[in-house]
C-alpha cells in the first residue's frame, strides 16, 4: 500500500457522465484505494440516472448533496469541495465528464516528482485535456496547451486550447501560462493556499487562478502525454445557467470582482476594492507583475505580449521592462452575434460591419463579402445566430457593433446595432 493519497475534487451538475467518470477513474487507477473523493453533487430528483447510492457509505467519498436549485455556479461548488480536503498528499481537480488512461495516478505522480527533482518547489500540472466522445468512447490522442485568445470586454482573459504540433517529441512536461478548471494536479496544500472565490461565476475563473497560483509559488506545467480526457460538447445536457434565472447577476458580480482583483478599471483601484478580495487575493511568494512578465500579459491595459499572442513556448525572452512594454499589443477580438431572424432576405451581397466607440464613431470596419455571408448563413443550422468575428489593434475599448446588410433586391436594409456589455 503506497503512503500517498489523492484528493479528487469533482463538481457535478445534473451530469449523466458522473457515474461513468467515477467508475473509470477507479478502474484505471493503479492504487484506487488511495483516492479520496470530494463531490459537489448538484442534483435533481427528476434525473433518475443521477444517483450515488453505491458510494454514499464508502469512507473514501465525501458527498456534498446539493439540491440543484441551491447551486450558485461552478466556482461556488469548487470552493465547497476545498473545505472537504483533509490533508491528502495530492489534489486532483476534475469536472464530472472524464476518461482515464491505465495507471493515470502513478503517471501524474511521477511527472510531479520529476518536476520537483528538476527544481520546482510547487509543480502544478494543468491543461485543457484532449477530448473524448461519450457516444462512442472515441478519444483524441493529442496534447493541448492553454493559450491566450483575447481579453473579453468585461475584463477576463479568454483562454483557448491549442494542439501542440510536436508533442510526440516531448520528453517531459512543458511550462504553462494559464490554468484549466477541469484539470489541476498538484500538492494537496493548494486546496488551502489558493481558495476558490465563490463569487466568481464562470469566465475569469481560470486566468485568475493561474495568476493567484503563480503568486503563491506554484509553477504551471502542461502534461507532455495524454493522461486524462475531457468531454467538451455536452450536447443536450443541462448546465447550471439553464436552471438559474439569476445567472446574469452572478455573472456581472463575477466580472466586477475580476476587475477589482487585477485593478483593471479606475473604479476598482481603491483600498476598499482590495479589501473585498480578502482571502481570494494574490499570494506573497511572487507579485502580480511577476506573473504578467511570466505569462506575457498586462491586465490593467488589457495588452498581450507578442510572444504570447503567437503561441510561442515559454519562457519569454529576457527583456528590459521597456523592451517588454514595446512588445505589448492591444489586440481586440470581438464576436458579433446576429439573430438569423433579423436577416430575412436571400440575396445579401454585403454586410457593412463596424465596431463603434461610445460616440457612435467607427473604431474599426471590415465588411463581410458575399462569400463570408454565405458561409455564415449556411453554418450550424441548429444555431439561431450567425457569429461574425473581427480582430484589430487599438487601445480603445469597443462600445457597440453595427451590421448593415445590403440586398440585391432591397438595397440597404435595416441597420442592426447592439452594445457590447462591459459591466
Amino acid at each position: 500500500m503506497p503512503k500517498h493519497t489523492i484528493f479528487v475534487s469533482i463538481a457535478a451538475y445534473r451530469d449523466p457522465e458522473l457515474l461513468k467518470t467515477l467508475k473509470d477513474c477507479l478502474e484505471k487507477a493503479k492504487y484506487p484505494e488511495t483516492l479520496k473523493f470530494g463531490i459537489a453533487w448538484q442534483r435533481s430528483p427528476e434525473d433518475t440516472w443521477d444517483t450515488l447510492d453505491e458510494y454514499k457509505d464508502n469512507p473514501n467519498f465525501k458527498i456534498d448533496d446539493i439540491p440543484y436549485k441551491d447551486s450558485q455556479g461552478v466556482c461556488w461548488a469548487r470552493n465547497r469541495i476545498q473545505d472537504l480536503y483533509d490533508g491528502e498528499t495530492y489534489y486532483l481537480q476534475l469536472d464530472s465528464h472524464h476518461r482515464f488512461t491505465a495507471n493515470w495516478d502513478t503517471t501524474l505522480i511521477k511527472m510531479f516528482k520529476d518536476l520537483k527533482k528538476k527544481g520546482s518547489k510547487k509543480p502544478l500540472l494543468t491543461a485543457y485535456l484532449p477530448s473524448y466522445d461519450p457516444s462512442n468512447e472515441s478519444k483524441l490522442e493529442d496534447v493541448w496547451t492553454l493559450e491566450f485568445d483575447r481579453f473579453l470586454p468585461q475584463g477576463p482573459i479568454f483562454i483557448k486550447p491549442h494542439n501542440h504540433p510536436s508533442w510526440k517529441e516531448l520528453k517531459e512536461p512543458i511550462m504553462a501560462r494559464f490554468l484549466s478548471g477541469h484539470f489541476i494536479f498538484t500538492s494537496g496544500e493548494w486546496a488551502k493556499n489558493v481558495k476558490y472565490d465563490p463569487q466568481f461565476y464562470f469566465h475569469g475563473e481560470e486566468s485568475s487562478l493561474a495568476a493567484r497560483s503563480y503568486t503563491h509559488g506554484y509553477d504551471l506545467y502542461h502534461p507532455h502525454i495524454p493522461v486524462i480526457w475531457h468531454e467538451y460538447t455536452r450536447n443536450g445536457k443541462t448546465k447550471q445557467w439553464d436552471d438559474d434565472s439569476t445567472w446574469p447577476e452572478r455573472d456581472a458580480l463575477s466580472y466586477s470582482r475580476y476587475r477589482k482583483l487585477f485593478d483593471m478599471d479606475a473604479a476598482a483601484c481603491t483600498p476598499c476594492a482590495r479589501k473585498q478580495m480578502a482571502g481570494f487575493d494574490f499570494g506573497n511568494e511572487r507579485t502580480k507583475q511577476d506573473y504578467e512578465r511570466y505569462a506575457g500579459v498586462k491586465f490593467r491595459t488589457r495588452e498581450v505580449h507578442r510572444h504570447t499572442y503567437e503561441y510561442k513556448e515559454l519562457p519569454l525572452p529576457e527583456q528590459t521592462q521597456e523592451q517588454f512594454d514595446n512588445d505589448l499589443l492591444n489586440k481586440i477580438k470581438v464576436c458579433i452575434d446576429v439573430y438569423k431572424g433579423s436577416l430575412p432576405e436571400t440575396d445579401y451581397i454585403n454586410f457593412a460591419v463596424a465596431i463603434l466607440d461610445e460616440a457612435g464613431n467607427d473604431i474599426y470596419r471590415l465588411d463581410a463579402n458575399q462569400d463570408e455571408i454565405r458561409n455564415l448563413l449556411n453554418s450550424d443550422s441548429n444555431d439561431q445566430f450567425i457569429h461574425i468575428w473581427r480582430e484589430y489593434e487599438d487601445n480603445k475599448k469597443p462600445h457597440a457593433w453595427r451590421v448593415w446588410p445590403y440586398s440585391t433586391s432591397k438595397g440597404w436594409c435595416e441597420r442592426l446595432e447592439q452594445n457590447i456589455v462591459h459591466e
